[in-house]
């Protein structure tokens, strides 16, 4: 009879340690995960690029591109250049097409981030520029024309060098301003712009609020300094309680952006000489999501 002694844990997680095993345990189980979650914040996008025919071979070109911008903007070591070596080794892609992205399009590397749509901008500007916004909680009425503040001077400031008409015709297109009966003054009666019949100005705003999504998620994963992320979900709710809320959670989130910007427009407008640094791009996203399939397969088993 052979008597055997099994280690202890400890001394399992001890060897595992010393050779390497769990640390690799561990990345490979961090990749499974990750696979999933890859897979499931992929499907919606798949789903546009597939009705805009855009194939597989160039879906994989853009990522190669976001590989070496990431590489580039995340991963560089302070006080070192980046060059053509360490990214291929960062990105797995070899040096040739490292060098074949970077001269193919390095003027482009920064220049759509922080873009937004123009009539975005020029709402946003609106609301937020004491010059046009003041410091009250109704939302002002602008001159069309003038010096100063009128709507002419805020297009110019905030949209670059689309005209004050086209943007305009744009709002009120979408029911965002309304223009007075002598067509002098403009007012603001939405605070929200949400273009209904450009699907490029929509996929510009998917692509800003997704990226500002998951730029939080990937803030909180790495800084101990964390971020505000939550979600509200209920689980099996009838239909008639989830269009109630929906049109609930629709009216208490514009009633919290409203006021959240009313506080950030008196609080810049207060400290608007305060001298010290500033951080570019601020701001809080709330939205409603449903899931239509797991309640129609909830129904067909009723």
């Amino acid at each position: 009879m052979v008597n055997s002694i099994l280690p202890d844990k400890g001394d399992i997680l001890l060897t595992w340690q010393k050779t390497g095993l769990l640390s690799r345990l561990m990345k490979r189980s961090i990749k499974v995960v990750l696979a999933g979650a890859v897979i499931k914040i992929l499907k919606p996008l798949i789903r546009v690029l597939m009705r805009h025919e855009v194939s597989y071979g160039e879906f994989a070109e853009m990522a190669k591109r976001a590989y070496v911008e990431v590489a580039y903007e995340h991963f560089s070591i302070p006080g070192r250049k980046m060059t053509y070596s360490r990214a291929a080794v960062l990105t797995g892609l070899n040096r040739k097409e490292i060098v074949r992205l970077m001269q193919q399009d390095i003027a482009d590397m920064q220049a759509k981030k922080g873009t937004t749509n123009r009539a975005i901008r020029v709402i946003t500007g609106w609301l937020t520029d004491s010059l046009f916004a003041g410091g009250n909680a109704c939302l002002k009425e602008l001159p069309l024309k003038g010096n100063g503040a009128s709507f002419e001077t805020l297009v110019a400031q905030y949209s670059g060098d689309i005209t004050a008409r086209a943007v305009l015709d744009e709002l009120r297109r979408v029911g965002v301003v309304e223009l007075s009966a002598d067509k002098k003054t403009v007012k603001l009666v939405k605070e929200g712009y949400i273009p209904r019949n450009s699907e490029s100005d929509q996929i510009d705003i998917l692509s800003i609020c997704v990226a500002d999504l998951l730029e939080t998620t990937v803030h909180n994963l790495e800084s101990d300094d964390v971020r505000f992320q939550r979600q509200l979900i209920h689980k099996n709710v009838p239909r008639s309680t989830a269009n109630e809320f929906k049109a609930c959670s629709r009216d208490k989130s514009a009633e919290l952006l409203h006021e959240l910007n009313q506080w950030m427009i008196e609080k810049t407008a207060a400290e608007e000489d305060k001298a010290e640094p500033s951080v570019s791009r601020i701001g809080i996203g709330i939205y409603y999501f449903e899931d239509k399939g797991a309640y129609q397969k909830l129904r067909s088993k009723t």
